[in-house]
């Protein structure tokens, strides 16, 4: 694989990791006013919330060092057929 084809492996796949991280980040709901009567109630609904998010983004994590595996070992396979392709570096003469 050329250094050019590396390169770009390796920006698609930075650029995918970035793509869907950014894509991950979210912000909160809405929520109304919160009841000054049962402020014990909204805050677990906002821990509840939060708690969500964060297995949401841990179950992301997951997927994304999946795919970020799968395309090391694309990378090492292109290396090894780059490689296997090459003649030899000295060439002896024939007799």
């Amino acid at each position: 694989m050329s250094v050019v084809r590396k390169r770009a492996w390796i920006s698609l796949g930075f650029g995918l990791l970035w793509a869907i991280a950014l894509s991950a980040c979210g912000t909160l709901p809405a929520t109304s006013e919160p009841n000054k009567s049962d402020p014990a109630g909204v805050d677990s609904g906002v821990v509840q919330s939060l708690q969500r998010q964060i297995r949401e983004r841990e179950k992301r994590i997951v997927e994304l060092e999946s795919q970020l595996d799968a395309l090391k070992v694309i990378d090492q396979d292109m290396e090894k057929r780059r490689k296997s392709n090459r003649p030899p570096a000295t060439l002896t003469p024939i007799d």
